[in-house]
């Protein structure tokens, strides 16, 4: 009986170290890294730390920003529990952000870390940052709630819904990474000191950038993989031009052996209404929605056509034509076989354009 008492006097003296009051815990929203400044240094982590507001009615968003130079990332986020008297959390964090000098070199360990890494979220959203990731996590909006919210918003396709931003998450590009017949996809943020531009895509390879995509490519890029919604293209019919308001478009792609080469061949699907016309003020008659219908298909197969072979000479694959194709042959399933396929690989662009009418007048 002895026994069982001093058992429980000694749960009883026992103190929670495990547990911490919420005044002692630092919410990080982002994560950050750079290539190093110090020559004898990789990497410049950082984390931006939510300072929280006393007044719930008045939107305010305050950070601070801890970075530490480190030959690891564990390294540096552990240098940073001595800048801080709080502990740090890091299951609030939303964003990863790489810094395009690095991105540029290697990120395999990076992904390798974070995977591994049980409190970060594999549902985090991964980008480029130019012209570094200081400056995109330093970036500060007129209006936020949330320290870090507005870059979650960038990539919560629920809030924004962007012709040019290729959302990716921790679990899919360690899975780009890690599996054959794909690459890597990212979007870019640049910060210009004045606002946040996200509106081109970044193509890796293996473990480093390779190539970015304009604006103009990037909405091609988002159109032959998700889809796009209510986006914008001008077309030049005779001496007017018109802008089209693209609904909806959808792609899909079939995978066909012939003649001991690889075709793909594309099928792309737009819904669109005239949404404005730039000069002249006559009347849009029928013949001008059949020329049009005829001039926007031109002009898609020829963007797509272009697109896709600029990737294919990089060699490449983001969109995972070998994945798909090693997938689904049972008699090649030889990555080498793949990679010697792709270089002749040949596209096939079909598109169907319907524009439905003239907005609100005829």
């Amino acid at each position: 009986m002895s026994l069982v008492f001093l058992a429980f006097g000694a749960v009883l003296l026992l103190s929670g170290c495990t547990f911490k009051d919420i005044d002692k815990r630092a919410f990080i929203t982002s994560i950050g890294v750079d290539q190093s400044e110090m020559p004898d240094k990789t990497y410049k982590v950082m984390v931006k730390v939510a300072i929280p507001n006393g007044d719930p009615k008045t939107p305010k968003s305050e950070f601070l920003i801890l970075s530490a130079n480190s030959d690891s990332i564990s390294e540096g986020l552990n240098l940073m529990k001595s800048q801080i008297d709080k502990e740090l959390v890091y299951g609030h964090s939303s964003t990863i952000v790489i810094g395009e000098k690095l991105a540029k070199k290697n990120i395999q360990p990076l992904l390798e870390f974070f995977v591994r890494r049980p409190d970060i979220q594999m549902t985090s959203y991964l980008s480029v940052a130019k012209p570094n990731a200081y400056e995109v996590l330093n970036f500060k909006p007129i209006q936020e709630q949330v320290s870090g919210g507005v870059l979650k918003s960038y990539f919560d396709f629920s809030r924004t819904e962007s012709p040019y931003i290729d959302q990716i998450c921790l679990f899919d590009a360690y899975r780009r990474e890690t599996e054959d017949g794909v690459s890597i996809v990212m979007p870019i943020i640049e910060s210009n000191k004045k606002e946040l531009l996200v509106d081109k895509i970044a193509l890796f390879d293996k473990n480093k950038l390779i190539m970015e995509l304009n604006p103009n490519e990037s909405e091609t890029y988002r159109l032959l993989t998700t889809g796009i919604y209510n986006e914008s293209l001008k077309v030049k019919n005779k001496n007017t031009m018109f802008v089209m308001n693209l609904e909806k478009g959808k792609a899909k792609y079939k995978l066909k052996d012939q003649n001991k080469n690889i075709i793909v061949n594309y099928t792309i699907k737009v819904r669109a209404v005239i949404e404005e016309k730039v000069d002249g003020l006559e009347m849009i008659r029928e013949g001008d929605i059949t020329a049009l219908n005829k001039q926007m298909e031109e002009k898609i197969n020829a963007e797509t056509s272009a697109l896709l072979n600029k990737i294919k000479d990089k060699d490449i694959d983001p969109i995972g034509f070998g994945l798909r194709y090693l997938s689904r042959n049972s008699e090649n399933r030889n990555l080498s076989f793949w990679n010697k396929k792709y270089s002749s690989l040949t596209f096939k662009i079909k598109s169907e354009v319907k524009i439905k009418g003239t907005g609100l007048i005829n």
